[in-house]
């Protein structure tokens, strides 16, 4: 706050101000005397972001909007006239979380919070409101930033998620396109066909091998190089041999046509029905082919969206019974995008964990804050190893779940402070501090612990959930 002081303040003027109505006369003139009034422009600062937290202060008229400027996601707390502000008595704030501007002309009273001992003793009454106060702040804060990590988080596996759907999405449109076009041209051959008299027995040959046309991905594409060098070659000499094209070669042997299979066609079709016949052979595969790529990508939607789905428990009550290694599954695919590049991924699955009744949602946001955080660890080391190790472990009261990464380690004198709120290692605007928090709170609302064991090359998080409980047989 600006050192300028302006006026001061009487015990009356205190006792106009509904927080102060319950004190006694000798209460509110020490209050007055140790109060300090200061006055404040529209749009002047009041505290800055990171200063040390000095004051406990009361806005007597006027408004103050506190906002994190390093934080976009963050919400905007409003004091008005009235209302209490900074070091509140037995809190525990050391220094201002956020920017604090007037945005009306505004009058804030400030001591100094280190008479606040004596405050709690003169003015016992305010005291008790202040404690509340501080609790309301307190969880009203825990909650706001509680939701902006998970904005953060979602952030980033939206843009994973993201580059995860427009693949599989791009391949149906662009298969669909392709064919598309292949059965516009299989109907031109087909049409032409139809002012010629085909044989009934060639009919029959060409339905014959066409339904046996192999499907895409079928073991006779999985020839080397020089196999199939040789299959398109007697494949080429045999329509060469019958005047044939022999740029259909190589299509024909994509669908596992053999010269065996066309003989009998080619002996009862004349050249020019043969070759529309052996055209329309060729997209048939290219349609079956067109429709298995649809299908496959289709499909990895449907995966995606389903994992989306199990991800966030939808249509599930807070508490159910929840596979953690499925739930673990369904987050490391939220991170598939960023894992493909350069990371070494190592599930290690007892699979034999029982399902345990918990808020399967919060789980995941578990795995969803420590995969991070590895992922980041091992990032901020190019070049090194990038090695993440997910294991479980079932043990005779708990299950055990192990995030291990090959990162640099977190230096031993920060490794006490990593799970307070707002500590973080991470440059301005790239954290909150509280994922870590957030983790230990949840671990703890399940009745669990979590550890870390850290060093150079090796971080590891130990999560331990309890078992349900076995009830005595004939208790």
């Amino acid at each position: 706050m600006s050192p300028e002081i302006l006026d001061r303040l009487t015990a009356d003027d205190l006792r106009k101000i509904p927080l102060f109505a319950d004190d006694d006369a000798a209460a509110l003139q020490w209050l007055a005397d140790h109060f300090k009034v200061q006055r404040f422009e529209s749009g002047e600062i009041v505290v800055r972001e990171g200063t040390p937290a000095i004051d406990f202060m009361v806005i007597l008229e006027g408004e103050v909007h506190y906002r994190r400027p390093s934080d976009p996601y963050a919400q905007v707390y409003v004091r008005v006239g009235g209302q209490p502000s900074g070091v509140l008595p037995f809190s525990r704030l050391k220094v201002i979380p956020a920017r604090a501007t007037a945005v009306v002309p505004t009058r804030i009273a400030a001591m100094p919070a280190t008479e606040l001992r004596e405050l709690v003793y003169r003015a016992p009454n305010l005291a008790q409101k202040l404690v509340g106060e501080m609790t309301d702040r307190t969880r009203e804060f825990a909650q706001s930033e509680e939701r902006t990590a998970k904005m953060l988080a979602l952030g980033k596996l939206s843009a994973g998620l993201a580059h995860e759907l427009n693949n599989p999405a791009s391949a149906v449109v662009r298969s669909a396109t392709l064919m598309r076009e292949a059965q516009n041209k299989r109907r031109h051959e087909a049409i032409a066909l139809r002012g010629h008299v085909i044989p009934p027995e060639a009919l029959d040959i060409l339905s014959r091998i066409s339904d046996g046309i192999a499907e895409c991905g079928d073991d006779h594409r999985k020839l080397d190089a020089l196999e199939r060098a040789d299959l398109e070659s007697e494949m080429a000499d045999w329509l060469q041999g019958r005047a044939l094209p022999q740029e259909l070669a190589s299509d024909l042997v994509d669908a596992g046509i053999g010269p065996q299979d066309l003989d009998p066609l080619a002996n009862v079709l004349p050249e020019d029905q043969a070759r529309r016949g052996l055209r329309m052979l060729v997209y048939d595969h290219q349609i079956l082919c067109l429709t298995r790529e649809i299908e496959e990508a289709s499909r990895r939607i449907s995966d995606l969206v389903q994992a989306i789905k199990s991800y966030s428990y939808m249509d599930r009550t807070p508490l159910s019974e929840v596979d953690i290694e499925l739930g673990i599954d369904v987050t490391l695919r939220m991170f598939q995008h960023q894992l493909k590049h350069g990371f070494d991924l190592h599930r290690e699955f007892a699979g034999n964990l029982p399902k345990i009744s918990a808020n399967g949602s919060e789980l995941n946001q578990i795995w969803t804050n420590l995969i991070d955080n590895a992922i980041s660890a091992m990032n901020s080391h190019p070049g090194s190893e990038k090695t993440l190790t997910v294991r479980t472990v079932l043990e005779p009261d708990d299950v055990l779940v192990e995030i291990r990464d090959s990162g640099p380690g977190i230096p031993a004198e920060i490794r006490g402070k990593i799970f307070e709120p707002f500590f973080t290692t991470k440059q301005v605007g790239e954290g909150t501090g509280l994922g870590l928090d957030i983790v230990e709170r949840i671990v703890r609302g399940h009745h669990g612990n979590i550890r870390v064991d850290s060093g150079p090359g090796r971080t590891s998080f130990q999560v331990r959930l309890p078992l349900p409980r076995r009830s005595n047989d004939g208790a």
